[in-house]
């Protein structure tokens, strides 16, 4: 709309001269303001705007007559149309902002329904909602892992420490795992890995993955915790249900816990 009025002010100018292109810039001003300026802020330059083409119609040689009185009338009718545009553009302002919180914070329920409080990755239905999401065409790999040890260390130190030491697992996991894969909170203790590559060649992935969660010992109050950790794994075929996969990494993660833990199977 202020385009399209310069191109009228232009053309006023060609048509009838400098007076009325003065005349029409004042015009203008107030419409201009409507597009930055609050309500009241927009009022008062087109009140101003109106007394300065008063002024500007009384000292000129001809004096206010009816094309005066026209253009008054006009500059007035814009400062009018301005502080009303200004009252909309303020209103979709707060629509818009309202609705940019309400977004972020169905965003942040949404995200908070998906990751594990005390860990940061996924939960289950993270996990779950994550998987639903990709493309079933690929030959993927199931592993379920658990920490070795964990009911000796809250025993031992207490449960704070314990959250400690899976949370710290959690942590060195995720960091040691791509971005294509997953890596999530099953419950407890117990972690689900789901990698984008076949099981052939998910040993060197897996091998890599425990070496990083368990190169170090775990300080915490003052104690130095080992950590180690047993891993479950399973083929999943393309069209295979998940549930048919996790129930083959968790009886492969059953047999590394019976010959003795620390292992992967």
């Amino acid at each position: 709309m202020p385009l399209v009025g310069l191109a009228l002010i232009l053309l006023a100018e060609v048509v009838e001269g400098p007076r009325t292109s003065f005349m029409g810039l004042l015009a203008a001003v107030p419409i201009f303001a409507a597009m930055f300026s609050r309500p009241a802020v927009t009022a008062m330059i087109a009140g101003v705007t109106w007394l300065a083409a008063v002024t500007f119609g009384l000292v000129s040689p001809e004096r206010i007559g009816a094309s005066d009185s026209l253009r008054l009338a006009t500059i007035a009718l814009a400062g009018i149309l301005a502080v009303f545009a200004s009252v909309l553009r303020q209103r979709l302002q707060v629509r818009l902002s309202s609705a940019e919180r309400e977004a972020a914070t169905v965003g942040e329920i949404r995200r908070m329904s998906e990751t594990d409080e005390l860990t940061g990755v996924r939960n289950r239905w993270g996990v779950l909602k994550f998987v639903s999401s990709q493309e079933a065409d690929s030959q993927r790999t199931v592993a379920i892992f658990d920490i070795d040890g964990l009911k000796a260390v809250n025993d031992a130190y207490g449960h704070l420490v314990g959250d400690i030491l899976i949370t710290e697992v959690a942590w060195r996991l995720a960091g040691a795992l791509a971005p294509t894969d997953l890596v999530g909170r099953w419950g407890g203790d117990e972690f689900v890995v789901v990698l984008d590559a076949p099981a052939a060649s998910s040993a060197p992935i897996l091998a890599r993955a425990q070496a990083a969660v368990t190169c170090d010992h775990i300080q915490v109050t003052g104690h130095r915790i080992p950590v180690a950790v047993s891993f479950g794994v399973a083929e999943w075929p393309s069209g295979q249900p998940l549930d048919t996969a996790l129930a083959a990494a968790d009886t492969a993660l059953y047999e590394a816990k019976l010959v003795g833990r620390k292992r992967t199977t």
